[in-house]
Protein backbone atom coordinates (compact mmCIF):
# COMPACT_ATOMS: atom_id res chain seq x y z
CA UNK A 1 0.00 0.00 0.00
CA UNK A 2 1.18 3.09 -0.92
CA UNK A 3 2.02 5.52 2.43
CA UNK A 4 0.86 9.58 1.81
CA UNK A 5 1.37 12.46 3.67
CA UNK A 6 -0.52 15.68 3.07
CA UNK A 7 0.74 18.86 4.24
CA UNK A 8 -2.52 20.98 4.32
CA UNK A 9 -4.32 24.14 5.30
CA UNK A 10 -7.61 24.89 4.05
CA UNK A 11 -8.33 27.13 2.29
CA UNK A 12 -4.71 26.70 0.35
CA UNK A 13 -3.94 25.06 -2.79
CA UNK A 14 -4.14 21.43 -0.55
CA UNK A 15 -7.72 21.32 -1.13
CA UNK A 16 -6.88 20.26 -4.44
CA UNK A 17 -4.54 17.65 -2.75
CA UNK A 18 -6.78 16.42 -0.77
CA UNK A 19 -10.21 16.35 -3.70
CA UNK A 20 -7.85 13.93 -5.86
CA UNK A 21 -6.81 11.69 -2.28
CA UNK A 22 -10.39 11.36 -1.54
CA UNK A 23 -11.79 10.73 -5.46
CA UNK A 24 -9.14 8.22 -5.40
CA UNK A 25 -9.75 6.58 -2.40
CA UNK A 26 -6.31 6.43 -1.06
CA UNK A 27 -6.12 6.54 2.77
CA UNK A 28 -3.44 9.47 3.97
CA UNK A 29 -1.84 11.50 6.96
CA UNK A 30 -2.77 14.84 7.07
CA UNK A 31 -0.38 17.20 8.52
CA UNK A 32 -0.41 21.19 9.11
CA UNK A 33 -4.18 22.08 9.76
CA UNK A 34 -2.52 25.20 11.51
CA UNK A 35 -0.81 28.32 10.09
CA UNK A 36 2.34 27.25 12.50
CA UNK A 37 3.54 25.08 9.86
CA UNK A 38 4.04 27.56 7.37
CA UNK A 39 8.02 27.67 6.95
CA UNK A 40 8.57 25.54 10.03
CA UNK A 41 11.53 22.79 9.33
CA UNK A 42 9.20 19.93 9.36
CA UNK A 43 7.61 21.29 5.99
CA UNK A 44 10.76 22.87 4.23
CA UNK A 45 12.54 19.29 4.85
CA UNK A 46 9.84 18.74 1.91
CA UNK A 47 8.86 22.08 0.13
CA UNK A 48 11.83 24.09 -0.42
CA UNK A 49 9.61 27.99 0.53
CA UNK A 50 8.00 26.37 3.91
CA UNK A 51 4.44 26.39 1.64
CA UNK A 52 1.68 24.61 1.33
CA UNK A 53 0.24 22.20 -0.04
CA UNK A 54 3.55 19.34 -0.05
CA UNK A 55 3.29 15.61 0.22
CA UNK A 56 5.48 12.52 1.18
CA UNK A 57 4.56 9.87 -0.86
CA UNK A 58 6.55 6.88 -0.16
CA UNK A 59 9.45 8.70 1.63
CA UNK A 60 9.44 10.94 -1.54
CA UNK A 61 8.64 14.27 -0.95
CA UNK A 62 6.82 16.15 -3.57
CA UNK A 63 5.11 19.78 -4.01
CA UNK A 64 3.10 21.84 -6.03
CA UNK A 65 -0.19 20.93 -6.20
CA UNK A 66 -0.89 19.96 -9.54
CA UNK A 67 1.99 17.66 -9.51
CA UNK A 68 0.90 16.47 -6.35
CA UNK A 69 -2.35 16.08 -8.11
CA UNK A 70 -1.28 14.01 -11.25
CA UNK A 71 1.09 11.98 -9.42
CA UNK A 72 -2.19 10.72 -7.20
CA UNK A 73 -4.19 10.09 -10.07
CA UNK A 74 -1.65 7.67 -11.60
CA UNK A 75 -1.57 6.03 -8.66
CA UNK A 76 -4.84 4.72 -9.60
CA UNK A 77 -5.09 3.73 -13.29
CA UNK A 78 -8.28 2.04 -12.48
CA UNK A 79 -10.12 4.85 -10.95
CA UNK A 80 -9.89 6.81 -14.28
CA UNK A 81 -9.17 9.74 -13.20
CA UNK A 82 -6.25 10.71 -15.21
CA UNK A 83 -5.18 9.12 -18.91
CA UNK A 84 -2.33 7.17 -19.42
CA UNK A 85 0.91 8.59 -19.88
CA UNK A 86 2.20 9.31 -23.75
CA UNK A 87 -1.18 9.39 -24.96
CA UNK A 88 -3.24 12.59 -26.21
CA UNK A 89 -5.23 12.57 -23.75
CA UNK A 90 -2.89 12.82 -21.06
CA UNK A 91 -0.88 15.70 -23.55
CA UNK A 92 -4.19 17.76 -22.50
CA UNK A 93 -4.48 17.13 -19.36
CA UNK A 94 -0.52 18.61 -19.09
CA UNK A 95 -2.07 21.28 -21.45
CA UNK A 96 -5.14 22.74 -19.46
CA UNK A 97 -3.10 22.42 -16.52
CA UNK A 98 -0.38 24.72 -17.52
CA UNK A 99 -2.86 27.39 -18.96
CA UNK A 100 -5.13 27.24 -15.33
CA UNK A 101 -1.44 28.25 -14.29
CA UNK A 102 -0.65 30.63 -16.79
CA UNK A 103 -3.54 32.42 -17.67
CA UNK A 104 -6.33 32.21 -15.19
CA UNK A 105 -4.29 31.70 -11.72
CA UNK A 106 -1.38 34.22 -11.38
CA UNK A 107 -3.76 36.91 -12.52
CA UNK A 108 -6.14 35.77 -9.75
CA UNK A 109 -3.51 34.91 -7.24
CA UNK A 110 -2.08 38.80 -8.02
CA UNK A 111 -4.99 40.20 -7.46
CA UNK A 112 -5.95 38.86 -4.29
CA UNK A 113 -2.78 38.86 -2.56
CA UNK A 114 -3.60 42.91 -3.49
CA UNK A 115 -6.85 43.13 -2.09
CA UNK A 116 -7.32 40.74 1.10
CA UNK A 117 -6.12 41.73 4.20
CA UNK A 118 -4.61 38.54 5.37
CA UNK A 119 -3.17 37.93 2.63
CA UNK A 120 -0.83 41.26 2.61
CA UNK A 121 -1.17 44.23 4.83
CA UNK A 122 -3.11 47.21 3.29
CA UNK A 123 -0.37 49.57 3.14
CA UNK A 124 1.39 46.57 0.43
CA UNK A 125 -1.49 46.60 -1.63
CA UNK A 126 -1.13 48.08 -5.40
CA UNK A 127 -4.48 48.39 -5.80
CA UNK A 128 -3.94 50.31 -9.43
CA UNK A 129 -3.03 46.80 -10.89
CA UNK A 130 -6.29 45.15 -9.97
CA UNK A 131 -7.88 46.26 -13.57
CA UNK A 132 -4.77 44.82 -15.32
CA UNK A 133 -4.93 41.57 -13.57
CA UNK A 134 -8.82 41.24 -14.10
CA UNK A 135 -8.81 41.64 -17.43
CA UNK A 136 -5.88 39.41 -17.85
CA UNK A 137 -7.71 36.49 -16.59
CA UNK A 138 -10.87 37.75 -18.22
CA UNK A 139 -8.56 36.51 -21.51
CA UNK A 140 -7.77 33.34 -20.18
CA UNK A 141 -11.56 32.73 -18.76
CA UNK A 142 -12.82 33.54 -22.21
CA UNK A 143 -10.92 30.53 -23.51
CA UNK A 144 -12.26 28.05 -20.59
CA UNK A 145 -15.50 29.19 -21.13
CA UNK A 146 -15.19 28.37 -25.08
CA UNK A 147 -14.55 24.84 -24.07
CA UNK A 148 -17.18 24.27 -22.46
CA UNK A 149 -19.50 25.59 -24.79
CA UNK A 150 -20.60 21.93 -25.21
CA UNK A 151 -18.89 20.45 -22.49
CA UNK A 152 -19.54 19.46 -19.01
CA UNK A 153 -15.67 18.64 -18.53
CA UNK A 154 -12.70 20.48 -19.36
CA UNK A 155 -10.81 17.13 -21.33
CA UNK A 156 -12.98 14.92 -22.11
CA UNK A 157 -16.66 13.11 -21.41
CA UNK A 158 -16.25 12.54 -17.85
CA UNK A 159 -14.67 13.98 -14.22
CA UNK A 160 -10.63 13.90 -14.30
CA UNK A 161 -7.91 15.48 -12.41
CA UNK A 162 -7.76 17.60 -14.95
CA UNK A 163 -11.56 19.48 -13.62
CA UNK A 164 -9.51 19.91 -10.08
CA UNK A 165 -6.46 21.83 -11.86
CA UNK A 166 -8.80 24.14 -13.64
CA UNK A 167 -11.70 24.52 -10.99
CA UNK A 168 -9.21 25.24 -8.40
CA UNK A 169 -8.16 28.30 -10.44
CA UNK A 170 -11.84 29.35 -11.57
CA UNK A 171 -12.13 29.28 -7.80
CA UNK A 172 -9.75 31.58 -7.14
CA UNK A 173 -10.55 33.74 -9.78
CA UNK A 174 -14.10 33.77 -8.72
CA UNK A 175 -12.99 35.02 -5.16
CA UNK A 176 -11.37 37.83 -6.77
CA UNK A 177 -14.57 38.72 -8.44
CA UNK A 178 -13.22 38.31 -11.89
CA UNK A 179 -15.87 35.09 -12.88
CA UNK A 180 -19.35 37.30 -13.20
CA UNK A 181 -19.35 37.52 -16.67
CA UNK A 182 -18.19 33.47 -17.55
CA UNK A 183 -21.47 31.81 -16.75
CA UNK A 184 -19.92 28.39 -18.61
CA UNK A 185 -17.42 28.32 -16.53
CA UNK A 186 -19.69 29.14 -13.07
CA UNK A 187 -21.79 26.72 -13.85
CA UNK A 188 -18.74 24.20 -14.63
CA UNK A 189 -17.77 25.17 -10.94
CA UNK A 190 -21.60 24.24 -9.41
CA UNK A 191 -22.21 21.39 -11.26
CA UNK A 192 -18.14 20.14 -9.72
CA UNK A 193 -19.17 21.30 -5.73
CA UNK A 194 -21.99 18.73 -6.51
CA UNK A 195 -19.46 15.91 -6.45
CA UNK A 196 -19.39 13.86 -2.87
CA UNK A 197 -15.37 15.11 -2.38
CA UNK A 198 -14.97 18.55 -3.71
CA UNK A 199 -13.51 20.50 -1.47
CA UNK A 200 -14.29 23.75 -3.42
CA UNK A 201 -16.74 25.65 -1.09
CA UNK A 202 -19.30 28.29 -2.54
CA UNK A 203 -17.89 31.59 -4.28
CA UNK A 204 -19.36 35.36 -4.00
Amino acid sequence: MTNIVLYELAPTRSLKCRWILQEAGLPFESRGNDVAIFGSDELLAVQPLGKLPAAIIDDRPLFESSAIVTAIADLVPEAGLIAPAGTWQRHLHDQWTCFAHAELECWAWTAMLNSRDFLRPVDQHVAAILPQMEAAFGQGAAVIERALDKAEYINGDSFSATDINVAYALYLGAMAGFLADFPNARAYLDRLREREHCTMQATP
